[in-house]
C-alpha cells in the first residue's frame, strides 16, 4: 500500500473522530516514513484534526517551529542531496530548535536508505557535529 494512501486513510479516521466529541482520539501527531520504488523516500505527517501532508523534512512537538524554519532554510531540492546531507540538517535543526549544542551521547541518530536502517554510533554522530560546528 502506498504510504500516501495510508496517510490519507489515517487522516480521514482522525477527522471523522474529531467530529464526535465522545469518540475523539487523543491528540497525537503521526509520521509515516516509507521508501517507494517509483517516488523514492517519502515522509507524511498526519495531525489529530485530520490533515495530512507529504514533506521533505518534518518536526513534531513543542519546538517544531524553529526546527521547521531551519529545514526551510537548508533544504532546497531533495535531488541535490548527498548521503550525509539529511543527517547533518536533522542534527542542525535539533540544535537550533533546542537552542543548545548537543553532544554525541545526548542523541540517537538512525539513517534510513532504500536497503538499510543504520543506527549511528557516537563516533559517527560526532563527525556530523564537527561538520556543523562553526
Amino acid at each position: 500500500m502506498p504510504v500516501e494512501l495510508l496517510a490519507k486513510r489515517m487522516a480521514d479516521l482522525n477527522q471523522y473522530y474529531t467530529q464526535n466529541a465522545e469518540m475523539s482520539c487523543l491528540s497525537v501527531g503521526l509520521l509515516l516514513i516509507s521508501f517507494d520504488d517509483e517516488e523514492g523516500p517519502q515522509v507524511f505527517r498526519v495531525d489529530p484534526a485530520g490533515c495530512f501532508r507529504g514533506m521533505n523534512a518534518v518536526a513534531l512537538g513543542t519546538k517544531q517551529g524553529p526546527a521547521t524554519t531551519c529545514f526551510e532554510k537548508k533544504i532546497k531540492k531533495k535531488e541535490q542531496w548527498e548521503s550525509t546531507h539529511p543527517v547533518k540538517i536533522a542534527i542542525e535543526a535539533l540544535q537550533t530548535s533546542l537552542g543548545i549544542d548537543v553532544r554525541a551521547n545526548d542523541i540517537e541518530v538512525v539513517a534510513v536508505t532504500k536497503d538499510t536502517v543504520q543506527k549511528l554510533n557516537d563516533e559517527e554522530v560526532e563527525q556530523y557535529l564537527s561538520m556543523i560546528a562553526p
